[in-house]
């Protein structure tokens, strides 16, 4: 049913027993206020799955904490608004892990996770990446958005969540879980590229002169970013000991998903490829000449 009819939602569920509850979909305090009244005496335990997100927004200073923790937030003094310019989806999540913490008598774990990569990823920003390394022509990272990052492939993320269920020491208490690799924008484009049989050709690129191109306007690699955001991840290892498939596999395996299960429409921007592939030749045509001027 619809998860926003916290009525019905209550109705269905209350007063049934369930080992574990993995809630995706909550969105709201209310979501968690409906949880509650649903599950409370129910369930073994309820992993309310956030987001990285929750960081963002000024909440840590990626340039002076590298790497964080999950205690480099604190969310006593929130306020149950969401501010004007600020990103609906980060802020519901921090009003969620609020009401938790401040309010829930459930056995609870607050798990955050990065971007969740693989084959299938209904968000499409896999089939970005892999759609233009399955081309082989090159790929354009605007220049001011190197900074390296961790992501999760999303059958790892399945493994660690029964991993947290099973350790009763995790009981409310909040989770950052990622690979252990920290990747670059270079590595994860030559890791994309080599596993769909090419080359990897990389043109860095300004922004404003990618914008200055029409169809290229909205142009944004995902996982690119302006900053390193770089998570500790030893809260997590020593409590539970997070299970990580080696990037490179999991990697050549999504490639491999998508070449058999090509998706039936292009992913977000692929319209203008032949617009971002003319502009990597001719910033490096420009590049060539400046230097040979030099």
């Amino acid at each position: 049913g619809d998860r926003d009819a916290h009525a019905g939602f209550e109705a269905k569920l209350k007063g049934k027993s369930f080992d574990a509850v993995i809630d995706t979909q909550a969105y709201r305090k209310e979501d968690m206020e409906s949880a509650e009244a649903a599950f409370l005496g129910t369930v073994g335990r309820y992993l309310m799955i956030s987001t990285g997100s929750v960081y963002l927004e000024g909440k840590v200073d990626f340039f002076n904490r590298c790497p964080y923790n999950e205690s480099d937030v604190d969310w006593r003094s929130l306020e149950y608004n969401y501010p004007q310019g600020q990103d609906p989806y980060a802020v519901g999540k921090r009003h969620c892990e609020k009401w938790l913490l401040d309010n829930s008598q459930m056995p609870y774990t607050i798990i955050r996770i990065p971007a969740v990569m693989g084959w299938d990823d209904p968000t499409g920003r896999m089939w970005w990446w892999v759609q233009r390394a399955l081309d082989g022509g090159r790929v354009v990272i605007p220049a001011e958005s190197r900074g390296a990052f961790r992501t999760l492939y999303s059958a790892d993320a399945a493994v660690n969540f029964i991993r947290i269920l099973d350790a009763p020491n995790t009981v409310k208490q909040t989770y950052y879980i990622a690979m252990p690799e920290i990747i670059t924008m270079e590595r994860w484009a030559n890791l994309v590229w080599r596993a769909a049989g090419h080359q990897c050709q990389i043109s860095y690129v300004p922004s404003e002169v990618i914008r200055r191109r029409e169809p290229l306007k909205s142009y944004s690699p995902p996982l690119s970013r302006p900053v390193s955001n770089i998570h500790d991840l030893s809260k997590a290892e020593q409590a539970f000991g997070i299970e990580s498939t080696p990037v490179e596999q999991w990697v050549r395996t999504t490639v491999d998903w998508y070449r058999e299960n090509r998706p039936s429409e292009s992913s977000v921007g692929y319209a203008a490829r032949e617009d971002e592939v003319a502009l990597a030749a001719q910033w490096e045509e420009g590049l060539g000449k400046l230097s040979a001027d030099f």
